[in-house]
């Protein structure tokens, strides 16, 4: 793993970031092996955020409050609390959804997980296509795309869907469709832009960082859900 993505943390941070590591796998019970297994990254990794010298990046963060229920950004930054601000011991109090507020959300195309995908349009328009989603989105222009490939596996798995909300505006942290100009339609978590360059990431560290120059993105979407096949109907 490069340097780029594993951000160095400057000296005086340092003591703070080795304390949460510390604190967390305490709180877990569990080594540095295996905090490096669930977010698939080498031992040494974990070391180094132990010792205060290198951070998570933010896909291994999120990673960890996924499976784990550790605070993303507390973890990276200190700022708030160990725990996500809704935990497991909250009261719950569900809030009804109406039947009528689901809808055939229309799947129009397929897009590639993986780090050089290509868009397999099906040249519907949006509201037809090759079955639909039975699912919620207040975007009247919602589509839904099949995803193919591992490169946001687990959070994203072979075969299943995205619902995709082309009106909403996007941010840093967001799961994204990019379509580059020349031709690349991806899934992928959008990352930050320097020198000119929008990087986009991937929960499987197996696939590295893309760098697509900002003038080359044709289309940046919000990816509002994930949808299991289940949801998925037929015409």
């Amino acid at each position: 793993m490069d340097s780029e993505s594993r951000p160095a943390v400057p000296p005086a941070q340092s003591d703070g970031l080795a304390a949460r590591v510390g604190f967390v796998l305490e709180r877990l019970g569990i080594r540095k092996k295996e905090l490096a297994a669930a977010v698939g990254a080498p031992e040494s990794d974990v070391q180094e955020w132990a010792e205060g010298s290198r951070k998570p990046t933010l896909v291994q963060a999120t990673v960890l409050q996924e499976r784990y229920q550790v605070n993303a950004v507390w973890l990276l930054t200190g700022k708030g609390q160990p725990s996500p601000a809704v935990a497991y011991s909250d009261d719950w109090h569900p809030i009804p959804i109406a039947p009528q507020a689901f809808k055939k959300i229309a799947v129009v195309a397929m897009a590639q997980l993986g780090d050089n995908g290509h868009f397999c349009d099906l040249e519907y328009p949006v509201g037809h296509g090759d079955g639909y989603l039975h699912f919620l989105s207040a975007d009247p222009d919602a589509y839904g795309l099949r995803c193919v490939g591992d490169s946001m596996e687990p959070r994203i798995r072979d075969g299943e869907f995205v619902v995709v909300e082309p009106n909403q505006a996007v941010a840093s942290g967001d799961e994204v469709l990019v379509k580059s100009r020349d031709g690349r339609v991806m899934v992928k978590i959008l990352g930050y832009t320097r020198d000119g360059y929008t990087h986009f990431l991937s929960i499987n560290q197996n696939h590295k960082t893309v760098k697509i120059r900002a003038e080359e993105i044709e289309q940046l979407s919000f990816v509002s859900a994930i949808v299991k096949a289940s949801s998925w109907r037929p015409d």
